[in-house]
């Protein structure tokens, strides 16, 4: 009985980490030989990436035409813009400048008007993200006790409150599409997992949880059951999802000795990922069907 018992459990531990089979090979978007074409972000037609790239020896915010694979620099100087995220009508972008002596952030359309700066502090301020309902950006600070907490700032007012106040790093902040939850995640010198924020209940709750493991860049699915992130439980850098209640994870890509796939961004019809894939100083972005 114990014997079939062990069975049991261990065919439960190895379904509950199961690979997803692809329906296609990745498709190659962007690929820039010893340059960093980094933190896609798909637009909600699927036509466009926004993304940052270290090309002009700084970073740099451009969108990539999927279909004639060119691309439109948008930003140029010599500061650094990065980490870029877009509104869900992808006419407005938020960003992390150093133009200013150190890292603010700043919104803005993307034919380059109407720039705006949101932060104005000596701490550093970055990876805003857009809520669904475009009112808010959450973002991250040092602002408050040295680490990397969780903020959210009003696009009417600039009223910026404090949503995380811990040792740790909280970074990668993004709402579930009702708003009602936050993912992100939580790393100190010893690990780095996702967590889920009940925004009613304020209690937050580790749905990778395996402190041997470095995770990152989480990203809610459209229908908010699903979270995607980049998790080193094989080797190096894959992608992976899990149930927002923290079962059913699953493996979706293999990287090969010496590469890493990372930074997944789920395609607005939830048919498709675009991600990262970095191999010595490369970094493309690439599209495969899930």
């Amino acid at each position: 009985m114990k014997m079939i018992q062990h069975l049991l459990l261990y065919g439960m531990l190895l379904s509950s980490c199961a690979s997803a089979q692809m329906n296609e090979k990745p498709e190659v978007l962007l690929s820039e030989q010893n340059i960093e074409n980094a933190y896609p972000r798909l637009s909600n037609d699927g036509k466009s990436v926004l993304y940052q790239s270290n090309k002009d020896g700084r970073w740099q915010l451009y969108i990539l035409d999927v279909n004639t694979k060119k691309s439109e620099q948008l930003t140029k100087g010599e500061h650094n813009n990065n980490f870029p995220d877009w509104d869900a009508t992808n006419d407005w972008i938020a960003f992390v400048s150093d133009k200013d002596g150190n890292e603010e952030i700043y919104i803005m359309k993307k034919d380059g008007s109407g720039l705006k700066r949101l932060t104005n502090d000596p701490e550093r301020d970055i990876h805003p993200y857009f809520s669904p309902d475009g009112k808010y950006l959450l973002f991250n600070s040092t602002r408050g006790n040295g680490s990397l907490d969780i903020y959210r700032i009003s696009l009417t007012d600039n009223k910026t409150e404090r949503i995380t106040d811990t040792k740790e790093n909280e970074t990668c902040a993004r709402y579930s599409p009702d708003m009602m939850q936050i993912v992100f995640l939580r790393n100190d010198d010893m690990s780095d997992d996702i967590f889920i924020m009940d925004m009613a209940k304020g209690l937050n709750k580790n749905i990778t949880n395996d402190p041997s493991v470095r995770d990152g860049w989480p990203m809610f699915s459209n229908d908010g059951n699903w979270v995607y992130y980049s998790s080193m439980q094989d080797g190096p850098y894959n992608i992976f999802k899990v149930r927002s209640d923290g079962t059913g994870k699953q493996r979706l890509t293999k990287a090969a000795a010496g590469e890493e796939d990372a930074r997944a961004y789920v395609a607005n019809d939830g048919k498709s990922i675009i991600y990262n894939k970095k191999y010595g100083r490369t970094i493309d972005i690439l599209r495969v069907t899930i």
